[in-house]
Formats: C-alpha cells, structure tokens, sequence
C-alpha cells in the first residue's frame, strides 16, 4: 500500500507556477506580476482569493490560471497586495481550512451581538408561547431550547422591525397586562356596626 502523499504547506515557485499555465496570454500575465516584485505566498493569496476549489484547502492550477487572466494591475490585485503588504500583517498558510460560512440569520453566526441574541430569544419564546395558547396546549418550559427553525423566523422579524419592542408591538407579541385588583369597601369591625345602627334606629 502506497503512502498518503503529504499535503502542501509551501506555495509553488515561478517555474512551477509556469507550468499550470495553459495559453501565451497567462504566462505574459505571470510575467507581469513577477515584474511587480509579487513574492509566490502573495501570488498564492491572490490565485486562493479569485478561486479555491470545492473541498481544497491551498490554490490549485484552475486557481493560478484565473488569477493569470486578471494581471497585477486590476483594481482587485492592488487592493489585496495592499492588504498583504499593510505593516503587522502575517502572511497566512498556503494550506489551511476553509473557515466556514454562516447564513446571516443562522443561530450559530458569530456576527450576532449578545443584544440581537437576547433580543431573538425573548421573541421565539412570546411567539411559541402564543402559539402553544391558540391550539390551547401547554406552554414549553422556560429553560426548553428554542428550535433552529425558529429562532431563524424570530431573528428575521427582529431585524425587520429594528428593535425588540417594535417587533413586540407590530407582531402582537405582548404579554397581556394583569388587571388591577378590585378596590375593596372597608369592612367596619362587628361591634361598630351595631353602634351604627343603634344611632340609625334612635333617629
């Protein structure tokens, strides 16, 4: 049995860079960058920012080859350069995962501040509460986690309304109030009303 071939960790240099490129047109490309003084990790960067590959985690030949077809002299290729020559940066991996994408109203998007998380929940648990009241069944219990699928619809009214208390309002989400208690008519001790009556009764 053959073993694994190791993973990349380096990126390709100039020559082999050369040999991915398929027409006249990409390797004058590759000619020009080399002209502009990019270094083989900043044009990996660039060929792993226009494409990577479904699965990879380093730029493949697909990727230098549209990278050639762009140039150094897009407004694309000079805005990241400037990225990756700004002071403190630290040039990343040529071989590292893919982070992964989140949905923008995914419950686990680390882009949610604790005000929109607490808001959201506040607003799935009013509007399982009511629906629960509807189909008259109990109410889930306070510390029940709240469905993906439905922090998802709450998340999306919170950010179509702009803020917990109009999301609260326009949906309807309130709890009612509890009604005031009735005022009582003081009730005078028994020996007071009998004086009372007696004064009643000599008039």
């Amino acid at each position: 049995m053959n073993p694994r071939p190791s993973p990349k960790t380096l990126p390709p240099d100039f020559n082999d860079i050369r040999r991915y490129l398929s027409s006249i047109d990409q390797r004058q490309n590759l000619g020009r960058f080399i002209k502009a003084k990019w270094t083989p990790a900043e044009l990996a960067e660039c060929a792993r920012d226009i494409y990577l590959a479904p699965g990879r985690t380093y730029p493949t030949k697909v990727s230098y080859q549209l990278a050639m077809t762009f140039g150094p002299t897009t407004p694309h290729a000079k805005a990241l350069l400037a990225i990756l020559r700004a002071p403190g940066f630290k040039m990343p991996p040529f071989n590292r995962p893919v982070p992964k994408r989140y949905e923008w109203d995914d419950i686990d998007n680390p882009d949610h501040t604790p005000e929109i998380r607490s808001d959201v929940d506040v607003i799935a648990r009013l509007y399982r509460d009511r629906q629960s009241d509807r189909l008259e069944m109990p109410r889930a219990a306070r510390d029940e986690p709240v469905p993906k699928w439905l922090w998802r619809r709450a998340y999306r009214l919170r950010n179509r309304y702009h803020s917990l208390e109009d999301t609260l309002d326009i949906q309807g989400l309130r709890e009612p109030e509890p009604p005031d208690e009735e005022l009582s008519v003081p009730t005078l001790p028994t020996d007071a009303q009998s004086t009372m009556q007696a004064g009643l009764v000599t008039e």
